[in-house]
């Protein structure tokens, strides 16, 4: 294990950000601490250093989005057919769960080195701002806590995902003790917990967060955060200001805007849901909480939430928002990431390597000729009609101005339609089957699905199936139908044993 020098080593590969202000970093990837840290510009920095570390393809701007967890999730056509053939052959091994073949085991490691390395920069910016003066501040006290929340809720964050990734879920009642929650930036690997343990860590960092979050984007600068120029605020024009804010830039400076990119209040208020969520039902009146006051409050009362709106799903290709972008809440940014993917999708003789699985099963009783979903007609293709090779749009490069800056670099994290979902399944819980199915008509209804679910849902069991064909449509290639697998115990897509990844051999995550 490695001595630990004293620099904030940001691990990425540096680049322009087209015109992304609050990612313009520093151009060296070594930067001594006491100068990094001598004013709030530096903390600026170091803080874009982790959310462009996030969008690499190590962490979500591959593996843990359309890449390596998708395929372990299923979504792919793994097998010896016609659309099978030409699947990538790391897709195949984390479909099979073979996690330490030649393909997967180096993923695994990646995974974990840079998880744990975004983890401990940020670690280092915590204790960095506890000797750093508010004086050092652009924005004084008011920078300094939005830096402080930001980071708590980003440790929260990447912490959570370490855990449902190398951890049983909450359901699978495990014992004994997994991986470590770290808040020092050290090189000792820190002591492993229990499951519970480390929920409840997540959970205090979340708490610590929110006030923080809340202070800055509802109450110091609430305008990068709704559309603020307009008369009105709408769901579209505010995603517009919380995506692309360059034509709307106030003195505050860029690393104000560009809230969607960064984990703002909303999507702690929401990442708080998913934690409480997956801890099971004990924590199911917070995650209540936190997901109502995003529903009532947000997306029903202040419209600053809501669904992108059905002419900008079924225009024409280059202008299509096929990542139906207008409900995500927090975002990775990768600003080569739609060219990757295309150059990842396409073999020799125009063949797809990631085809889709399930495609028409899915979307049965939602294809008929009388119903239909603009997830299925807008947002998948198929590349040749005799073999019916599904695909993703999600990922393919747009010219579209609009949707080029908004879509073209960006990874869901965080999506208002898991709240809803979220919402659904308690309500199930509770066996309000009409609350449920209100929750999630919230979602199907944006989405195009003409069918009513009060004709066919009449019990849990029913609703609870629904939930789970409507978060297969709207998490395709994004990563979290593993997590929802392995949270909801489905074995038969993702054994018990299949959804705790081994924990690499080299535990130094420096």
């Amino acid at each position: 294990m490695r001595k630990l020098l004293n620099v904030l080593t940001v691990s990425l590969a540096l680049f322009a950000a087209g015109g992304c202000g609050w990612l313009d970093v520093t151009p060296e990837n070594v930067i001594a601490q006491d100068d990094l840290f001598s004013t709030g510009y530096g903390f600026r920095n170091a803080l874009n250093g982790v959310y462009l570390k996030m969008g690499e393809n190590s962490l979500y701007g591959r593996n843990l989005s359309w890449g390596f967890l998708s395929a372990a999730a299923q979504e792919y056509v793994t097998d010896a057919s016609q659309q099978g053939m030409n699947t990538l052959q790391e897709f195949k091994d984390a479909a099979g769960f073979h996690y330490n073949s030649s393909t997967t085991e180096s993923v695994v490691q990646e995974i974990w080195d840079n998880q744990y390395s975004a983890i401990a920069n940020i670690n280092n910016i915590l204790a960095s701002l506890d000797d750093c003066p508010a004086s050092k501040f652009a924005f004084g006290d008011d920078e300094k806590n939005l830096i402080r929340g930001e980071a708590l809720a980003l440790r929260a964050y990447l912490h959570f995902d370490l855990l449902r990734l190398f951890a049983p879920a909450p359901a699978a009642s495990p014992t004994g003790t997994w991986i470590p929650y770290r808040t020092e930036f050290e090189a000792a690997a820190g002591t492993p917990l229990s499951v519970s343990s480390f929920i409840e860590k997540t959970i205090a960092d979340i708490a610590a967060a929110l006030p923080l979050l809340k202070n800055f984007d509802l109450s110091v600068h609430p305008q990068a955060m709704y559309s603020s120029m307009m008369s009105s605020a709408t769901p579209h024009w505010c995603a517009r200001y919380r995506f692309e804010s360059r034509s709307y830039i106030d003195n505050m400076g860029q690393f104000f805007w560009y809230r969607g990119w960064r984990m703002n209040y909303m999507a702690s208020l929401a990442l708080m849901a998913r934690v409480c969520f997956y801890a099971g039902k004990a924590y199911y009146p917070n995650a209540k909480t936190a997901a109502k006051e995003l529903y009532n409050d947000f997306a029903t009362s202040r419209q600053w939430l809501g669904f992108t709106p059905a002419e900008n799903i079924t225009a024409q290709s280059a202008n299509r928002f096929a990542k139906l972008s207008d409900d995500v809440i927090f975002a990775a940014y990768h600003k080569d990431l739609a060219a990757e993917y295309e150059s990842t999708l396409w073999s020799s003789g125009n063949n797809i390597r990631m085809p889709l699985r399930g495609i028409q099963e899915l979307y049965a009783s939602d294809n008929t000729g009388i119903y239909s979903d603009y997830r299925l007609n807008y947002t998948i293709s198929q590349s040749n009609a005799s073999n019916r090779t599904y695909y993703s749009r999600k990922y393919l490069v747009s010219s579209d101005q609009v949707v080029e800056s908004v879509e073209n670099p960006m990874v869901p994290l965080i999506r208002f339609s898991e709240v809803c979902h979220i919402l659904a399944e308690i309500a199930a819980s509770e066996n309000d089957l009409r609350a449920g199915i209100n929750y999630l008509e919230t979602v199907r209804r944006a989405r195009g699905a003409e069918r009513s679910l009060s004709l066919t849902v009449d019990d849990a069991a029913s609703l609870m199936e629904e939930i789970t064909l409507d978060a297969r449509k709207e998490y395709i290639c994004e990563g979290n139908m593993f997590y929802f697998y392995k949270r909801r115990a489905l074995v038969d897509v993702l054994p018990l044993e299949s959804a705790v990844l081994p924990i690499p051999k080299s535990e130094n995550p420096l």
